[in-house]
């Protein structure tokens, strides 16, 4: 019998005459007059949570708006005390199961509505500590996102700083041909002389009969081959003279190793510490650069 009770504003249960008087089985307006003299009695106060509000209602047939009261359970339970009988008592009982009913459905469905001043205040209390939780949240997200902000930075310079080096590697690798090393001491900014000797003194080269040749530790790694040039000597004989060209393999050793000596190409000596002239750089330096390594089986 829920369908006599409703849900009114701010979850008040509610009902109105017109369902009352069908409930009842009385004339609408014998039950208007009711309510009428109820309040005309001076003793029912009406203003601040009214029990009673008049309002209009369309009648189905005719379309015209016709009085109507809404009423609260207290309303409804002072209408009823003038309805008498036994067939009316059942009404009433069922009308307050109603009341009761939609009561219990309202509080399910709005459990954390406070029923009174403490719970409100319990309430308020605990969303202030929501907000503040959440508040801190938000912060510790902020200072992540700041955080992961710096490191995108840091590893942003650390990809800036490893370009170069990675468009060396590029470069050798690009290059299936042998180079001579006038070519490659180019990349390093300085003479073939001064390469040479540098790979004399880290024990990589040494010159036989006019020619650089690999210590025998290296001869078998695919790093260099000889190539026979014609030439004509100063008395006009001809001669054949081999010069060691690199290859890529050997290329690439060989920037390794002048890497672990702290000499690095020039497109790798930007905003490098160095001395003028030499392609060196300060031991660290080297030792953090080369940290990148190409191995070859």
């Amino acid at each position: 019998m829920n369908e006599i009770v409703y849900r009114g504003e701010g979850n008040q249960p509610l009902t109105n005459s017109k369902l009352v008087a069908e409930v009842f089985e009385k004339p609408h307006d014998n039950v208007l007059k009711a309510i009428r003299k109820i309040l005309q009695g001076g003793i029912v106060k009406n203003d601040e949570t009214p029990m009673f509000e008049e309002t209009t209602h369309i009648n189905e047939q005719n379309k015209q708006s016709y009085p109507m009261f809404i009423m609260n359970q207290d309303g409804f339970t002072l209408l009823a005390m003038g309805f008498n009988g036994k067939k009316a008592m059942e009404f009433k009982l069922k009308y307050i199961e109603a009341f009761n009913a939609m009561k219990r459905q309202i509080e399910q469905s709005n459990p954390s509505v406070p029923q009174n001043y403490l719970e409100a205040l319990k309430s308020l209390v605990k969303a202030e500590e929501e907000k503040q939780q959440l508040a801190l949240e938000n912060k510790k997200q902020q200072e992540q996102i700041i955080t992961i902000s710096k490191e995108n930075m840091e590893l942003g310079n650390k990809i800036t700083e490893m370009l170069p080096k990675v468009s060396y590697y590029d470069k050798i690798l690009q290059s299936n041909a042998t180079m001579t090393v006038t070519q490659i001491a180019q990349d390093y900014g300085m003479s073939a002389m001064r390469l040479n000797k540098e790979l004399e003194s880290m024990r990589i080269q040494h010159k036989v009969r006019g020619q650089w040749i690999l210590f025998a530790q290296f001869l078998e790694g695919g790093y260099v081959h000889s190539r026979a040039v014609d030439i004509i000597r100063k008395d006009g004989q001809h001669d054949v003279k081999y010069n060691t060209e690199w290859t890529t393999k050997g290329r690439i050793f060989l920037y390794e190793s002048l890497k672990a000596n702290g000499i690095l190409p020039l497109i790798e000596q930007e905003n490098t510490p160095s001395d003028k002239g030499t392609g060196r750089t300060e031991p660290a330096k080297a030792a953090s650069a080369s940290q990148q390594t190409i191995k070859f089986n």
